[in-house]
């Protein structure tokens, strides 16, 4: 059976009753995940621009869906938009712990708005199309080689999860298996994502990337339920999403191998530091460093990180990392977050305030640092978001430590009160922030979302 087709039957076929209740739990604290970022992450670089322009493009169009942290509502598809924009504002959402994306972070604002928009929708079917929308993304980029990501131009995490956004689209639609492939016809001929943002330290459009995704996931689903016809093989096709992003090189055994069986959307990682995942390996393995020896900042003559070749971005260009301008370059830099983790003994959303940008202490260890990537840690699934950091001290001293599974990672999980102290942080950041009590609501209901007859009613407590 062709990828598409396979695919397609996956989404339609599979429901919450054929889903288990450990991927369920999992999705669940997705979903916490999603509803904090968002709502904390209103301030962000780019963030406010873009909810005015949601709003200025539904020309005051019907208040359908929720706008997270701004106590306002938008008609559906501008309020994913809106929501899409903020969700990678803080750089805390949850991960893949074996696919180079975020799974969920257009996907929760489409379920979102268009469950909101539809009504009756059920706790256990907004769930169900959570899970598939994750999964079909997670399998979809497990296909490919990261190293292969950025080889040609694009920036592929946001845009693979667009098709797990659009199949969830689909499943809450009730669409059947030749709409959800019109539907992926349909987003592929609309939504790409280029790797020079990587490349420019002063844009924002890395944190605010996934709406154009949502919007794009969205109206193609809607599009596909409309009738437009797509093609038969929007993904292995001969010249479909595989040939024109990876040259035809990807492994179809990954996308299929035991479908709806071993699901890829249970393997998240949740963040415990709000930034990018190819810092979390060194920042924990630092922690570990400061807490097992008595080592003095002021004291620290070198810094060395390792890690997979595919961590480049966050240790390189050197100096620029050694040096952020502003909060998403500081996310995205090993010296700078690992520097602060040595000093201060944490990340927290505080460690990117512009105050913290300029701390010397932090900038002056940042500037003895050195890095190595390794080629064959690319290889190992263990080692995909780790690293190795050592640590050398004016009295000759070396420590050496290293970190595979990661704090969050699914084998290495946080816990309930780690998680729910993450929860609270983000949430009071809100532009709208809620009180203590109403974010304690929004907790209980997620954990409890199987049992709402209406998503209307969770999104009452947003």
């Amino acid at each position: 059976m062709n990828v598409s087709r396979a695919l397609a039957d996956f989404v339609v076929n599979t429901g919450y009753e054929d889903i288990p209740s450990h991927v369920i739990d999992v999705e669940k604290r997705s979903i916490l995940d999603n509803i904090a970022i968002i709502s904390g992450g209103a301030d962000g670089d780019g963030c406010r621009e873009f909810v005015e322009f949601a709003e200025e493009a539904s020309a005051g169009g019907r208040g359908e869906a929720t706008v997270l942290g701004y106590n306002k509502k938008l008609p559906a598809l501008w309020a994913a938009f809106a929501n899409a924009a903020m969700v990678m504002s803080l750089d805390f959402a949850d991960t893949s712990a074996t696919a180079t994306i975020h799974p969920n972070t257009s996907t929760f604002p489409v379920c979102l708005a268009l469950s909101e928009k539809l009504g009756n929708v059920s706790g256990k079917e907004f769930l169900a199309a959570m899970v598939l929308g994750s999964e079909v993304a997670c399998r979809l980029a497990c296909a490919a080689s990261p190293a292969r990501f950025a080889m040609y131009g694009f920036y592929m995490p946001p845009v693979i999860t667009s098709f797990g956004a659009t199949a969830a689209a689909c499943k809450l639609l009730g669409l059947n298996a030749d709409r959800v492939i019109d539907a992926w016809s349909i987003n592929l001929s609309q939504y790409t994502c280029s790797s020079e943002l990587t490349k420019n330290k002063e844009t924002p459009i890395r944190s605010i990337r996934e709406s154009f995704g949502a919007k794009s996931a969205m109206s193609s689903a809607i599009l596909a339920g409309k009738g437009i016809k797509g093609f038969k093989d929007p993904f292995e096709g001969q010249q479909g999403f595989y040939t024109a992003y990876f040259q035809g090189d990807y492994d179809k055994d990954a996308i299929l191998k035991n479908l709806g069986k071993d699901y890829e959307a249970a393997k998240l990682i949740f963040k415990p530091w709000p930034c990018c995942m190819g810092n979390h390996g060194c920042i924990n393995a630092a922690l570990n460093i400061m807490k097992d020896n008595k080592i003095k900042p002021e004291d620290i003559t070198a810094v060395k990180a390792e890690v997979p070749t595919v961590a480049r971005a966050v240790l390189e260009p050197s100096e620029d990392k050694k040096r952020p301008q502003n909060a998403i370059g500081a996310k995205y830099s090993i010296p700078f977050t690992v520097s602060t983790a040595i000093i201060d003994g944490n990340v927290t959303l505080g460690s990117f305030s512009p105050e913290s940008l300029q701390r010397e202490d932090i900038l002056s260890l940042a500037s003895k640092f050195s890095h190595t990537l390794n080629d064959e840690w690319e290889k190992d699934k263990d080692m995909k978001t780790g690293g190795r950091l050592t640590i050398e001290t004016k009295d000759g001293r070396s420590f050496v430590d290293t970190v595979s599974k990661t704090l969050g990672n699914p084998e290495n999980p946080m816990s309930d009160e780690a998680f729910n102290a993450k929860f609270y942080s983000c949430m009071d950041k809100a532009f709208a922030p809620k009180t203590h009590e109403e974010q304690t609501k929004v907790l209980d209901a997620v954990r409890n979302l199987e049992k709402v007859s209406d998503i209307r009613q969770l999104a009452k407590l947003l």
